[in-house]
């Protein structure tokens, strides 16, 4: 009976340790990082208009963009309203990366979950912005808090409008209410990688 397996698949006992180390070492951690956390927070005020940006610094891992909620305080929009990711230069939104990160449902307020239409690599130890975007007509307004503190691992930067280039808003510092995050990406050792073979 112990050979059993090593029989089925025409291995030895010593080739199914193999096998098995190789499974294990190249398994995926499927686990959810909060990055950014601060949707509990009491609400300071709302800010609407047709682009408003979050920046925020990622934490030591690296992870993909699982899930993202905004606290929407009014929403008149005709259509859904877009979501952005955006690089950051120097403190400010610099350009968008990649497609549209997801929308929001035209109407949707409090906390909205954005329907994600890509899921983009965000690196470690480096700075994004979430860009709310509305295209259409109507007005939106994105509820911001006075706490700086983030429930995540990540670190909050300035609260951005454009109005035909990015200005970060006066007045705060605020910081816009969001749940963002992350599935990390394995990292394989490698005497993971040796040992798996």
């Amino acid at each position: 009976m112990k050979n059993n397996l090593g029989m089925f698949f025409g291995l030895s006992r010593w080739g199914v340790g193999v096998v098995l180390l190789a499974l294990c070492a190249f398994t995926s951690i499927s686990r959810a990082d909060v990055i950014i956390n601060n949707t509990g927070d009491t609400v300071a005020g709302s800010d609407g208009g047709s682009a408003f940006a979050q920046v925020f610094t990622m934490s030591g891992t690296s992870g993909t963009v699982s899930s993202l909620t905004l606290v929407l305080g009014f929403n008149s929009a005709s259509s859904p309203v877009e979501v952005d990711l955006y690089s950051v230069s120097g403190s400010a939104p610099n350009s968008q990366i990649g497609s549209a990160l997801g929308t929001v449902a035209a109407g949707a307020t409090g906390n909205v979950t954005v329907s994600l239409s890509s899921n983009p690599l965000l690196s470690s130890s480096t700075s994004y912005a979430i860009v709310l975007r509305n295209p259409g007509s109507g007005a939106v307004a994105w509820d911001f808090t006075a706490n700086p503190a983030s429930g995540g691992s990540g670190t909050l930067g300035g609260q951005y409008q454009n109005t035909g280039s990015w200005g970060q808003i006066g007045g705060g510092p605020d910081y816009f209410q969001m749940n963002l995050q992350t599935t990390p990406v394995p990292e394989v050792p490698v005497t993971g990688v040796v040992m798996g073979f």
